[in-house]
C-alpha cells in the first residue's frame, strides 16, 4: 500500500497517484507526515513532501528521514497553484490551510486582514471548511480539492510567486528497492555529522568538488546533541563512487546514506 498525506485532494495525493501507476499499487491517506512514516516503517511505501521552491525544505519530513530507519527511493516535483476556496470572500475572517501553503499565500492573506489557520494539509483545510459550512471561514487549497470537497472557488491563483513548485519524494523500509519498475537511478542523498572544528564544512565539500560530483542541496538541522551542533542534509546528481563514503568518513561522525533513486 502507497500512503500519503491526506485527506483526498491534497497536493501530496498527485504525487502519490503519479507514483502508484508505475509502481502498480493503491493508495490510501494518512492524517498526518508522522502516519506516513509509521506506515512505511511497517512494510508499506509513503509519499510525503520535502522542500518547496518558495518556502523551502519541509522541516518535519527532513527530521523524520534522519530518526528513521527509511530509503528513498524516487522523488518527484509539481507545479502548486493555490485558490481561495469558501463560500462568501466578503464575510471571510480565517483561512485554514497547511504551514507551507499559508506562507505561501503570505502577502495575499495580509492584504485582505485575514487570519491564518495551520491545518494538517490543504485538503484538510478544505475538508474542515466544507463540514462546517461557516462562511466566515476560507481554505487556501487547489481547485480541484474545492470541486471535490464542494467548495466555490473565489479566487484562483493565491500564491505570491508565480513559480511555486514542491518536491515529493518516495520513501520505503530499508533494504526496498524499485530500480526495475522506477528505471535507474540518478540522484543521491544523505545524512553527515561532521567534527565540531573549525574547516569540518569546507573539507566535507572539497571531496565532492574533487570528483567533480554536484551538490544540489545543502541543508542544517540541529543533532539533537546540544545548541550549535549540526547535521548536514545533501543532495548530489548521480551515484557515490567506491570510496566517497570511505573518505568522507575521515571527516565525519556520522554518515546516514538515505538511498539512490530516479528523478521523475
Amino acid at each position: 500500500m502507497l500512503y500519503y498525506l491526506g485527506p483526498r485532494g491534497s497536493h501530496t495525493e498527485r504525487a502519490a497517484l503519479k507514483f502508484s501507476e508505475l509502481m502498480g499499487i493503491e493508495t490510501t491517506p494518512a492524517d498526518s507526515i508522522y502516519s506516513v512514516f509509521e506506515e512505511v516503517l511497517e512494510g508499506n511505501y509513503g509519499v510525503v513532501p520535502t522542500e518547496n521552491s518558495v518556502e523551502g525544505s519541509v522541516n518535519l519530513t527532513l527530521d523524520l528521514l534522519f530518526e528513521n530507519q527509511v530509503r528513498i527511493l524516487a522523488e518527484t516535483s509539481l507545479e502548486i497553484r493555490h485558490s481561495l476556496l469558501g463560500f462568501d470572500e466578503k464575510k471571510i475572517e480565517k483561512v485554514l490551510s497547511h504551514p507551507q501553503a499559508l506562507a505561501q499565500c503570505r502577502k495575499f492573506i495580509r492584504e485582505h486582514g485575514w487570519e491564518a489557520v495551520a491545518t494538517k494539509s490543504t485538503s484538510e483545510a478544505a475538508k474542515i471548511v466544507s463540514e462546517l459550512g461557516d462562511p466566515r471561514l476560507a481554505a487556501i487549497a487547489s481547485k480541484e480539492t474545492g470541486e471535490l470537497y464542494g467548495l466555490k472557488v473565489l479566487e484562483e491563483d493565491v500564491q505570491d510567486y508565480p513559480n511555486n513548485k514542491t518536491r515529493f519524494i518516495l520513501i520505503g523500509p530499508e533494504g526496498k528497492s524499485l530500480s526495475q519498475q522506477l528505471g535507474p537511478p540518478v540522484k543521491t542523498s544523505l545524512f553527515i555529522e561532521l567534527e565540531n572544528v573549525p574547516g569540518s564544512l569546507y573539507r566535507a565539500l572539497g571531496i565532492f568538488a574533487k570528483r567533480g560530483i554536484n551538490l544540489t542541496r545543502i541543508e542544517s538541522r540541529p543533532s539533537r546533541i546540544d545548541l550549535g551542533y549540526y547535521v548536514f542534509y545533501l543532495d548530489f546528481e548521480g551515484l557515490p563512487d567506491g570510496d566517497l563514503f570511505l573518505e568522507l568518513e575521515s571527516y565525519a561522525k556520522f554518515i546516514k546514506p538515505l538511498g539512490s533513486y530516479p528523478v521523475f
